[in-house]
């Protein structure tokens, strides 16, 4: 059976009110030197009772009733005959209640209840105790408190609710308004939490639509091709041979799209980070030895240049230095597929407490201004004529040096060329040489660990 949260709360509200009401009242009669509402109401009616017996049966009657009396109140009052114009003390505040009565006779007769401290005193539940008024005021005060304390809090939780339930029907737009804010509480920190969900929600689903219509423009060439192989090599048989070889490269060119486009996916998920420490330096070189042998059949020179500055004080970096390492090559390749013979890339690294900064400027023919926004989206060419790549190295590199909490940028150099700059920030709390670098080294990087000055 559902209970709603509203009832739940309103009745846990009203009964702790009630509850510590109740304690309090409690705990004031017991250090209160006066006796209580109850107590005030008992002598009232034993001093009634008395004196209505002494003045239909005078003594007597009195003494034999007093008998089937209970025995507190017999222990507590005490009648006395007393002159005219003699009064009994009356302090109720200190515990004595009195009154007087008068015979058939005419005899006059103090009758006084007097109760202490501990002695007396009645503690009785306490709606008894307040009295109606007091208690039924109190409790319609009890009320209305708690449901406006729920509503505060109930109200704001249905309207969340309400907007998951847009969202949830794809209204990828609904954002909580910045009313919520004003609250200063833990609904603002759930509002807030709400509106960076669905922003997210929104930059992921309109990623992927984008992501999978350029995936669909880019596979639309490769298959057009494929066809017309296909097509041609059934028409004219003597071609089956070269018909065959374009089929093989364009089959080539789809699975490198799609591995491209699963890498991409992969970091994007965040199923290929790790927690391995590496050094951007040792990751850096691997890569530009590997490109440098590529380079030469361009004639294209690659150098690798460290921070001369601080020899030895490099900041470790946690991660996957094998992701970090395809974000640099493609960074690299990229270069020099644009680098002309005769031309230099170069890899300048500084590293300081903090993280390690990597730039790799080349000489090649840079991009326009207004394409340097643009030069980390999937499939984006700023050269969509020199036939080379899909757009993709780059995206990987942005998603690869994002996934380390880094940042990556892109410009043009004063004259010539283009500049990519990557930093990322050092590990926190890596280990300070020795065989705890040893043990957390990436080894899909390199198998020998550098050593930590």
């Amino acid at each position: 059976m559902r209970r709603p949260l509203f009832l739940k709360l309103f009745l846990s509200v009203c009964l702790s009110f009630i509850v510590v009401s109740y304690f309090v009242w409690l705990a004031d009669a017991l250090l209160s030197q006066s006796p209580s509402r109850s107590t005030s109401v008992q002598a009232e009616t034993a001093l009634a009772g008395a004196r209505t017996a002494i003045r239909i049966g005078g003594e007597a009657a009195f003494a034999e009733e007093f008998k089937s009396w209970p025995a507190t109140a017999r222990e507590y009052l005490t009648v006395r005959p007393i002159p005219v114009g003699t009064e009994p003390p009356h302090d109720p505040v200190h515990g004595i209640y009195s009154t007087v009565a008068v015979d058939p006779r005419g005899q006059r007769y103090a009758l006084i209840y007097h109760v202490t401290r501990f002695n007396g005193y009645v503690s009785p539940p306490l709606p008894l105790d307040l009295g109606p008024h007091t208690f039924y005021s109190g409790l319609i005060g009890v009320f209305i408190f708690s449901a406006l304390l729920t509503l505060f809090m109930i109200v704001p939780i249905r309207r969340i609710r309400t907007a998951f339930g847009r969202l949830a029907a794809g209204d990828l737009k609904v954002r909580l308004g910045h009313a919520w804010l004003r609250r200063q509480d833990e609904i603002t920190d759930l509002a807030a939490d709400f509106n960076r969900m669905a922003s997210r929600l929104e930059e992921l689903v309109g990623s992927r639509d984008r992501l999978l219509a350029d995936i669909s423009h880019e596979l639309r060439s490769p298959l057009a091709r494929l066809h017309l192989a296909i097509a041609l090599a059934r028409q004219s048989p003597e071609k089956e041979a070269q018909s065959l070889e374009r089929i093989g490269k364009e089959a080539d060119k789809l699975e490198e799209m799609v591995g491209e486009l699963l890498t991409l996916s992969k970091i994007e998920s965040g199923a290929t980070t790790s927690d391995e420490y590496f050094f951007v330096s040792e990751v850096s070189r691997l890569v530009a030895d590997d490109a440098r042998f590529e380079a030469q059949g361009k004639g294209v020179d690659i150098q690798f240049v460290a921070d001369a500055e601080h020899p030895g004080q490099e900041a470790l970096i946690v991660g996957s230095g094998k992701l970090v390492s395809r974000a640099i090559e493609n960074i690299v390749r990229n270069a020099l597929r644009f680098s002309r013979r005769g031309e230099t890339i170069i890899l300048e690294m500084q590293s300081r407490s903090d993280g390690t900064m990597l730039t790799i400027r080349d000489q090649g023919p840079g991009v326009k201004p207004e394409q340097l926004a643009s030069l980390f989206d999937p499939f984006y060419r700023g050269d969509p004529g020199n036939g080379h790549g899909y757009g993709l190295g780059l995206a990987i590199a942005k998603r690869a040096i994002l996934a380390h909490g880094g940042t990556i940028t892109a410009s043009n150099g004063a004259e010539e060329g283009l500049s990519i700059t990557i930093w990322l920030p050092a590990a926190p709390n890596s280990p300070e040489g020795g065989d705890a670098i040893r043990s957390g080294w990436d080894r899909s990087v390199s198998p020998h660990p550098v050593q930590a000055s």
